[in-house]
């Protein structure tokens, strides 16, 4: 017999059914939670913000030494700064320390020459003070002596004696200053200064001197003026021909006779002496003459 509806629909849900649709909408919530937190800018900077704050000793040391690295930089400046200095005081040092010309005495030479000729006047002129004088020769000979030079010495004026046919006297030879301090002391005075052709001779011997040992040769002539023998053109001429290279003229004038203009222009220095009774100034005098003040 068949059967038939009561005209009613009755439809249940398993229980299990339900528990997988809430998990499946719990699952939905939470993974868009965390998907919108992780896009979250606030939470980024939080992070962020929370990381550059917590630096360890390590990068604390880094940032120090990158803070001084500017003045590291500029090392170079200061390193220049401490040579321009440096060169500056030495530029100082060197000025201070270097000879002056106006710490020289007046006709003073450079220096002592290898060697050294004196050529004394010992003519009428030189009789009231001949002592300081030739003692002043003989301290200044000994002075360049001290500096390694060899000392001859020659005594002029005019020929005195019937034999004699010129005025120079080649007295000592290049050598010990000792043998020409002696004889510096030994002269006798007489006759006229007859200058200009004892200067001629000297220069010539100072020349073969250069010659003969290679070294330099400065005649120091010691004068109380000139009685003319030679004129002015002749003379300058004859000079120029008796000086050779590695040659060199000091002249010192004493008393207050009259300069000789022409010898004055053919010397390499020229000083004048007003007091030559003073002994000091004498001594002085010669011995810048020849280099050794």
């Amino acid at each position: 017999m068949a059967q038939h509806s009561d005209g009613k629909n009755n439809y249940a849900l398993a229980p299990w059914l339900i528990i997988v649709a809430i998990l499946a909408v719990l699952a939905l919530v939470i993974g868009g939670f965390f998907l919108f937190r992780g896009n979250d800018p606030a939470s980024s900077e939080t992070v962020a913000e929370k990381s550059s704050t917590a630096l360890t000793p390590e990068e604390t040391s880094g940032n120090a030494t990158t803070a001084v690295s500017p003045t590291a930089k500029a090392a170079p400046s200061s390193s220049v700064s401490s040579t321009s200095t440096e060169a500056s005081e030495d530029a100082s040092s060197s000025t201070v320390t270097a000879p002056s010309s106006e710490n020289k005495p007046e006709g003073a030479a450079d220096e002592v020459a290898p060697n050294t000729l004196f050529l004394l006047d010992t003519s009428e002129n030189l009789t009231p003070y001949f002592d300081p004088v030739s003692q002043g020769v003989a301290e200044a000979a000994r002075a360049a002596g001290a500096q390694g030079s060899q000392v001859g010495l020659w005594n002029y004026s005019s020929p005195i004696s019937a034999t004699a046919t010129v005025g120079y006297r080649q007295n000592v030879a290049y050598g010990d200053a000792d043998n020409v301090a002696y004889a510096a002391q030994m002269f006798g005075t007489g006759g006229v200064p007859q200058t200009r052709s004892a200067v001629i001779a000297a220069l010539g011997n100072a020349t073969d001197q250069v010659s003969e040992s290679g070294k330099d040769t400065r005649v120091v002539l010691i004068t109380t003026g000139t009685q003319q023998d030679i004129d002015d053109a002749s003379f300058a001429e004859a000079v120029k021909n008796a000086r050779g290279d590695g040659v060199s003229l000091s002249v010192v004038h004493i008393g207050d006779g009259d300069k000789d203009a022409e010898l004055e222009k053919a010397a390499d220095s020229f000083t004048a002496v007003a007091n030559p009774a003073d002994l000091t100034e004498d001594k002085n005098s010669f011995a810048a003459a020849a280099g050794a003040h």
